[in-house]
């Protein structure tokens, strides 16, 4: 990988030394041409005019009848922007949290989002780049960088942009060589966590014809959690000799000795295998934060080809990048700030089972691993037919190759487990898509297409449960094949009145071909016992990742296809040269889902039982009414709009039972504590077990409607205020008769297995009426500029910037509103430290920045959620500790950078 950023920085070295001195010369004059022109739009309140590819043709922002939000480049950096997960502030009605155990941002919109990012899930919002699809939403996660603009998409953009566009669409666009003269940039930044981030790019015109354009970014920085490795853990292979050997605490559990359930209190520990050295209590070891979970280690690096023949009638765009991401992975991370203040009879806060009261912590038996790499190319080439017609052919390929390793229970639970993905896992994926496009200047501007997508999965990794089951994933291909036919056109009815029209036919299949999971346990004599900690520790840590050594399997064959017609109708009036209104009513589609399969061996009787877990797509139907205008001669941009959107079928994804099946298993008392026999062995026998499956539901119906009002204002020269305030209301609006999976163990105070038991009565609820996830009511965004103009000594800008988000809820279980009709065995007080609310917040972002007179350098102090607000994403939790993704803490420093 650093051979081929060192071949290409020695390209451009090379092609920018061989160029003559007057094309150097010209760069200067240019240069001294853009500051000139940056020094007059500063003496001026008119904003400049922003041109977006919404409807895939080039249109002013101003004049696009669709909710659109566009950020240039600058507006990134002065936000700190590293990916497409840290925009979410920046766009009304978005919010993007991580999932943790796949390494992908969850991207909601409006109130819609997905919950499954596996391979067999697919997500809400699209996420194009370059105006292609990407299919794997941990591509969404590659770094941003030399960007012309991010173009965020609000509402279904099924007509235009296919799949997966249920509720909206982000476009992100990478800067294009240019011909005129050879320019470039460095940029540098440290921040706390030893920080460091660098990025660069330099612009080569080959010639009047060809231009090249090479550009990266290197992202490094320590962990921000509290980090500990715990060889008291069941599982110890992976830990080196000098965190089993810490000094002891004590000769043995129960003793109340140390600071995790696993020192204090760890049922298994004094009867877990033969040596009485490893039976010992011994000490957290402190994990050293270079290369522990939650930091960073990334680059990226793009080269990408302008062609455009001065006596031809084409263009032709092309890009190559490359994304590696080699740190230590992500966790969950315990809520210790919900949990504050709560007694030790209700369970205690982080201090009672974890080394401090603070949220940014982690104790793990498994080293945190990330080794994700994705290679893009993608071509974009124009045609122009003659002077009525041209041709666009759009073709990516996307190809992302992972592995890792993530501690499951991190240190909260005596019993232990990991999940592993394996060198093997990845997706491949090819598009192409042909347009006919007429002019722009008839009454009559229409577009005409076909798109064409594969991509192929490969997943090869295991859950290990280290004291019994394992279950190894071989999935090797897994499937989409889909294809498009679409069209869209608007006709002027009058001078200021157009009419659109659109629609899409698309058909996509799903297969899963030779995939199989294997199992092992201590039943079917693959794993090695029960208690039999020193004869696991003595196995190598990879001796699970052979499949050969499993017992048995069972084939996931499968197979689903999917037709669906979507439409746009729209309307929009020209009131005046500077104001528009629109309305639309238009659908949306997101295919359904194989699903896994599972079969089920009786251990006592040895019949197999299949299981399914197909689900079916989700639509939705979304009526807008919206209006833009320009005041004060241009220096103020608003736009308002309101939607209202019917969800049918929305795919939820969780973990929970789909069956039973008697397993033979251990015995437990009325505690959860294993029963021994009089040798100290684990009492064993038949019991009904649930079949645990992570599989998608539909939800029946939702409804969601909302406010978004956007406002740009440049009141005097220099100075500048943006921002955004929003109203959302979206509830499930049919009856959803369900299981309840919410921390049932601690809320009914009932065991593990009554918890996961789908028959089980007490668990029977209806969900209509509850809260989408991750959908304030209000939310609200300002950012104020000025720029103290120095004279001769150049200039001061100076930036602020709060966000804010009203309360909401991280699931869809709105456990609150549930107080009184579900027989929760937990007092209302209790429930209230580990529910699914989550508080209002905000978040307060600031820099000042100094340019000199020729503005070809510049020097930057920033910070990033100043007040240091704890900022919880995603959420699960689990006998009775409330667990999820969050934001960074407080995070500031200094950037600096040149151009020339």
């Amino acid at each position: 990988m650093h051979t081929i950023n060192k071949k290409a920085l020695s390209i451009a070295v090379a092609l920018a030394c061989s160029l003559p001195v007057h094309a150097q010369q010209a760069a200067t004059d240019n240069a001294i041409n853009a500051n000139e022109s940056k020094t007059a739009d500063a003496q001026s309140t008119s904003l400049e005019v922003i041109s977006v590819t919404a409807t895939k043709r080039k249109t002013k922002l101003m004049e696009t009848p669709v909710a659109i939000t566009a950020l240039s480049e600058a507006d990134l950096r002065q936000n700190g922007v590293n990916s497409v997960k840290d925009i979410a502030n920046l766009v009304p009605g978005l919010d993007i949290s991580t999932a943790t155990d796949q390494s992908a941002p969850v991207i909601s919109m409006r109130g819609v989002r997905s919950t499954n990012i596996t391979e067999l899930g697919d997500p809400a919002v699209g996420v194009h780049l370059d105006g292609i699809y990407s299919p794997r939403m941990q591509g969404a996660l590659a770094l941003m960088y030399d960007i012309d603009r991010v173009e965020a998409l609000r509402g279904p953009q099924g007509t235009l942009f296919g799949r997966n566009s249920t509720v909206g669409s982000i476009n992100v666009i990478s800067a294009k060589p240019e011909f005129t003269h050879l320019y470039g940039n460095l940029n540098i930044e440290g921040g706390n966590f030893n920080s460091k981030n660098i990025d660069a790019m330099i612009n080569i015109p080959v010639n009047e014809e060809f231009a090249v354009r090479f550009s990266g970014k290197g992202l490094k920085r320590d962990s921000y959690l509290e980090g500990y490795y715990d060889p008291n853990q069941y599982d110890s292979r992976r830990l080196s000799d000098d965190i089993l050997n810490a000094p002891v605490i004590s000769e043995d559990s129960y003793q109340g000795i140390g600071q995790t359930v696993t020192q204090r209190e760890n049922w298994w520990i004094d009867g877990a295998g033969t040596d009485p050295e490893a039976q010992k209590v011994r000490q957290l070891t402190p994990a050293d934060k270079s290369d522990f979970y939650n930091n960073a280690n990334e680059y990226s690096f793009r080269i990408s080809t302008l062609w455009e023949p001065l006596d031809g009638s084409f263009s032709n765009h092309t890009v190559f990048q490359k994304y590696v991401n080699d740190s230590n992975n992500n966790l969950d991370l315990v809520n210790c700030d919900k949990l504050r203040g709560r007694s030790a009879e209700l369970g205690g806060d982080c201090s009672n089972f974890l080394p401090s009261d603070n949220t940014y912590q982690a104790v793990v038996n498994v080293p945190g691993e990330l080794n994700l790499d994705i290679t893009y190319l993608r071509n974009t080439f124009n045609y122009d037919i003659n002077d009525q017609y041209s041709l666009v052919w759009l073709l990516g390929y996307e190809n992302m190759e992972r592995s890792s390793a993530q501690d499951s229970e991190v240190g909260l639970d005596p019993w232990d487990g990991a999940t592993y993905f394996l060198d093997g896992t990845g997706a491949e994926s090819f598009s192409t898509e042909v347009q006919l496009q007429s002019d722009e200047y008839g009454d009559f501007i229409w577009i005409v297409g076909a798109n064409y997508f594969h991509e192929k999965t490969t997943t090869l990794g295991y859950y290990d449960n280290p004291m019994d089951d394992k279950a190894f994933w071989d999935q090797p291909d897994r499937s989409t094949d889909a294809f498009a036919l679409f069209g869209q056109g608007t006709y002027k009815l009058t001078d200021k009145l157009h009419a659109t029209f659109g629609y899409r036919f698309s058909d996509e299949t799903k297969q899963d071909k030779g995939g199989r999971t294997y199992r092992c346990s201590n039943a079917d004599g693959c794993a090695v016992g029960w208690l039999n900690r020193t004869d696991l520790n003595n196995l190598p840590a990879d001796y699970y990742e052979d499949p050969a050594i499993y017992a048995s399997y069972f084939a996931n064959d499968n197979k689903g296809s999917w037709q669906h017609h979507d439409f746009r109708v729209g309307l929009d009036y020209d009131v005046s040269a500077q104001t528009m209104i629109y309305t639309y009513l238009a659908s949306g589609f997101k295919a359904g889902g194989i699903g896994d399969v599972y079969e089920v061996v009786n251990d006592r009787t040895g019949d197999v039982t299949r299981f399914e877990t197909k689900f079916n797509p989700e639509e939705v139907l979304t009526w807008e009414l919206g209006a833009k205008s320009s005041f004060f001669d241009n220096s103020l941009n608003l736009k308002a709009a309101f939607f209202y959107t019917d969800y049918t079928d929305m795919q939820y994804a969780s973990v929970g039972s789909i069956g039973n099946v008697e397993r033979l298993s251990v015995v437990e008392d009325d505690n959860g504590t294993p029963v021994l026999d009089e040798n100290g062995e684990p009492v064993l026998d038949f019991q009904n077990q649930p079949v645990i499956a992570y599989y998608t539901q539909n939800v029946p119906g939702s409804t969601i409607k909302g406010l978004e009002f956007e406002f740009d204002w440049k009141p005097y020269p220099n100075g500048r205020i943006t921002g955004y305030i929003t109203w959302t209301d979206a509830k499930i609006t049919e009856d959803w008769n369900t299981k309840w999976d919410y921390d049932s163990e601690y809320l009914f105070d009932i065991s593990y297995e009554e918890s996961i038991d789908p028959e089980n009565t007490l668990l029977a609820t209806n969900l209509k009426g509850n809260n989408l996830a991750m959908t304030p009511k209000y939310t609200a965004n300002i950012s104020y500029t000025h720029t103290f103009n120095l004279g001769e000594y150049g200039f001061i800008h100076s930036w602020l910037n709060a966000s804010w988000k009203d309360d909401s809820y991280s699931t869809v279980w709105n456990v609150d509103k549930h107080l009184d009709d579900m027989d929760f065995s937990v007092s209302d007080e209790a429930t209230q430290y580990i529910d699914d609310s989550r508080d209002a917040f905000a978040v307060y972002n600031a820099s000042i920045k100094y340019e000199p007179q020729g503005q070809n350098w510049y020097a930057e102090v920033f910070v990033n959620n100043a007040s240091d607000e704890t900022i919880q994403y995603w959420n699960n939790t689990s006998k009775g500790v409330p667990k999820g993704s969050f934001g960074m803490p407080r995070y500031y420093g200094v950037r600096a950078g040149f151009s020339f």
